[in-house]
């Protein structure tokens, strides 16, 4: 009976804190805060949270909380920190536009593996490039785009990846993935690369970067032919 009654009265202190900590304004929520965001605002951010100035820092949901943030699709990451006794702080990685891929007059902006983060009337970055050469009849804003031919996707985003981390994607202007032995870049500095097939994209890439560096102090223009068996070599125009 003795060590009921000391469950019951330890029972009792903790209903008696706990209603104190969902009730005291002690804990009401005074500070909001967002970081990370670029593309989206932090009005926005709160606002899909559902995390309100006043309310408890115990009362909110977090996984509900990040399930309504990530309906905006450049949202990526997402971490809700308690600080208490009366802050929020949410973290944020972004998606970020990689390359557009033309539709009826429009623009589908596309992250690095595919994502489709809205679709406007014009090019919001010029500094990116245009993928080409991409089939697909529907696609819908937050989800992967599906085109027809799934190793062509794969190639798009392994290539964008590839380029990406070469840092080249504001050298490149248009990449045409039509055909996948035949791969093509339009480089801006009026520069031309046939990479031919998907094998070895790094080295093709680097190889593209570093011919693009040593030309465009000339203003030479050419071609840089890595479609076929052997060296690469560039053929001034």
């Amino acid at each position: 009976m003795r060590g009921r009654f000391k469950y019951v009265v330890l029972l009792f202190i903790i209903c008696i804190f706990a209603a104190f900590f969902l009730s005291s304004s002690f804990f009401q929520i005074k500070y909001l805060g967002v970081n990370g965001n670029n593309n989206v605002t932090r009005e926005e951010i709160i606002k899909l949270s559902s995390i309100y100035y006043g309310e408890n820092i115990f009362r909110i949901n977090k996984r509900n909380s990040m399930k309504s943030i990530f309906q905006n699709p450049y949202v990526k990451m997402i971490k809700i920190n308690r600080i208490l006794p009366d802050r929020v702080v949410i973290d944020i990685i972004e998606r970020e536009i990689m390359v557009y891929v033309p539709y009826v007059g429009s623009y589908l902006n596309i992250d690095e593996e595919g994502m489709i983060l809205e679709i406007n009337p014009a090019i919001k970055r010029v500094d990116l490039p245009v993928v080409k050469g991409l089939k697909f009849e529907t696609f819908k804003v937050g989800e992967f785009l599906k085109v027809e031919n799934e190793e062509q996707f794969s190639t798009t985003t392994q290539l964008i990846k590839v380029v990406k981390n070469a840092e080249m994607l504001n050298m490149i202007s248009e990449i045409d993935i039509s055909d996948l032995s035949d791969i093509k870049l339009k480089i801006k500095e009026g520069i031309k690369a046939n990479l031919g097939s998907a094998d070895n994209l790094d080295y093709k890439i680097s190889f593209a970067k570093s011919i693009v560096e040593d030309v465009k102090k000339s203003g030479i223009k050419g071609t840089i032919e890595m479609s076929h068996d052997g060296n690469p070599v560039f053929k001034p125009d």
